[in-house]
């Protein structure tokens, strides 16, 4: 994430994010991502969004908040564009749709 021009994120990664970053790092730790997310672009939940996520969920298998973040980042321009995540079924998913991976692969 060192080398990337930004940082982009569907608003309802928010809650997501502080829920995991207090679970295993503490609300000290919580409080300084709390701090740090005006860093992150900000893709707003909207009708649009969500009829594209609700359309990807049933493609793809997804959750309902995995498909927003794939739809959310779906709207972002692809050059160089790179989907960061660890759930299996979200990285498959992103790669069927054209986007880049980090990781590149699920082992």
């Amino acid at each position: 994430m060192d080398g990337a021009e930004g940082w982009f994120v569907c608003r309802v990664g928010f809650v997501e994010a502080v829920r995991a970053v207090t679970l295993t790092a503490g609300r000290t730790a919580a409080r300084a991502f709390r701090e740090e997310w005006p860093a992150f672009g900000i893709i707003e939940v909207d009708q649009d969004l969500v009829e594209h996520a609700s359309a990807l969920a049933v493609t793809h298998g997804l959750r309902s908040l995995d498909a927003l973040h794939l739809a959310a980042a779906l709207v972002l321009p692809r050059d160089d564009l790179v989907l960061a995540t660890s759930d299996r079924r979200l990285h498959a998913a992103a790669g069927k749709e054209g986007l880049g991976l980090l990781p590149t692969s699920l082992d």
